[in-house]
């Protein structure tokens, strides 16, 4: 192989990233976002003749969340695909994160059998790990293969895919990923206390309705982007292991990230998914239409809880986009209060048990001459949906910190108290031909 060691600034809509040839199997979105913070000190990207990515897939990522154009890469001339999978190995195995079991296992196998046929000596030397975990690794390839095969199932079922989506990415037939998925559920309800199963660690169920949290455990940030225990409570209160949450307003993830972990299904979507998560947050903008609602097909019987968790009006203006049909961008709280609104309404007509949950915090600091706006009293006028009954409206507090001295000052000055809290407003389905 010939390296150019001269940098050189591409285009990065011109920069092409084969996930075939990638060794690791999960992106690490927290490391993309801490790059993000530190561009200039980062090294150049490492690409091959044909702009294919080498190296640098976080790097990359830290640039398109900081929205920039061009990115300084090195060239690296690769004459075949299994040179450029082992130049990608070593690369990736210097620096960043750190190559985990899985994903040396993972390229083990494709070195060995994925028609790339580099012996085990070289595999060992290219992986930097000794000759008896190649051993391990390719010990028994067909049934490595068929683990990692329904760990991509499982995964793939728990974002919400359906079974033909799956059955093309992992080359079955549609039958026998819905056998494997049917196997799911029937495991999940044979099993005692099914609806606490998956809450056994240091989760605290809920009791009163004030939900207050010191500091943030979501594994990625985004702007607006609620605790995530939030929604941990949400799912142990009102879903069972396997039912679908969906989310229309997930653009950092952590809905997704809270209900893999909790073994519930998650159709999540946003109008401008961030950098890096593209792949796990689907494309959506539900304001536009009630026909562009999530396309679940025949399952919105199993959807026992959507979670709304939209950009608040004016305090989040220009934060996600400068679009006007960006929710926090619209010239009026009226309109604001309208869309959501339609979107309960509309969702209420799919959906038929558990419950929609809606979290938003009152507009003050930049409303008009700072007047206080009261967005649950305002949308909650607007739903007609009968078949729902408002179950509860739970306070979820702010710390004091995001309020800045001269706020305070104006505060003390006009005899006027600052808003500290969202409110978790939630909406109970009940039958209707119950009297």
């Amino acid at each position: 192989m010939q390296e150019l060691f001269e940098t050189k600034k591409l285009k990065i809509t011109d920069i092409k990233f084969r996930e075939d040839l990638y060794p690791r199997i999960e992106h690490n979105q927290q490391r993309a976002q801490d790059y993000a913070k530190n561009l200039e000190k980062l090294p150049p990207i490492e690409i091959n003749q044909y702009n294919e990515l080498i190296d640098g897939k976080h790097r990359l990522t830290a640039h398109l969340l900081n929205e920039l154009e061009e990115i300084d890469c090195i060239i690296t001339e690769t004459k075949n695909e299994a040179e450029f999978f082992a130049l990608a190995i070593r690369r990736n195995a210097l620096h960043g994160v750190s190559f985990n079991e899985r994903d040396r296992r993972k390229s083990a196998i494709k070195l060995y059998n994925g028609g790339i046929g580099f012996s085990k000596i070289e595999i060992s030397e290219i992986l930097s790990v000794s000759m008896r975990m190649i051993n391990s690794y390719l010990g028994d390839i067909d049934k490595q293969i068929r683990e990692d095969r329904k760990e991509t199932i499982r995964k793939l079922y728990l974002r919400c895919h359906t079974a033909q989506e799956i059955a093309d990415v992992v080359g079955l037939s549609k039958e026998a990923i819905e056998a494997e998925t049917r196997l799911y559920v029937e495991l999940e309800a044979g099993s005692k206390n099914t609806q606490t199963a998956h809450f056994q660690d240091n989760f605290k169920p809920p009791i009163y309705n004030i939900w207050s949290y010191g500091k943030t455990t979501n594994e990625t940030e985004h702007h607006g982007q609620t605790e995530q225990q939030i929604v941990e409570n949400l799912i142990y209160l009102y879903t069972d292991p396997f039912d679908i949450v969906v989310d229309p307003f997930g653009g950092g993830g952590s809905t997704l990230d809270v209900c893999e972990k909790r073994q519930r299904r998650c159709w999540i979507s946003d109008r401008k998914p961030k950098a890096g998560l593209e792949d796990k947050i689907r494309l959506l903008d539900i304001t536009k239409a009630s026909d562009n609602f999530p396309k679940l097909n025949n399952r919105w019987s199993e959807v026992s809880l959507t979670y709304l968790d939209p950009p608040y009006w004016k305090q989040a203006e220009n934060k996600y986009s400068s679009d006007p049909e960006d929710l926090a961008n619209y010239p009026d709280s009226n309109d604001f209060h309208i869309a959501i609104a339609k979107i309960i309404n509309g969702i209420a007509k799919k959906q038929s048990k558990g419950a929609i949950a809606l979290i938003i915090q009152p507009t003050q600091w930049k409303s008009e001459n700072k007047k206080f706006i009261d967005h649950v009293f305002e949308i909650t006028k607007l739903i007609k949906a009968k078949n729902l009954i408002l179950e509860n409206r739970v306070s979820c507090p702010y710390s004091t910190e995001q309020y800045l001295p001269q706020m305070v000052s104006w505060a003390k000055e006009n005899k006027k108290l600052l808003v500290l809290t969202r409110e978790l407003i939630i909406w109970r389905f009940h039958d209707c031909s119950i009297a």
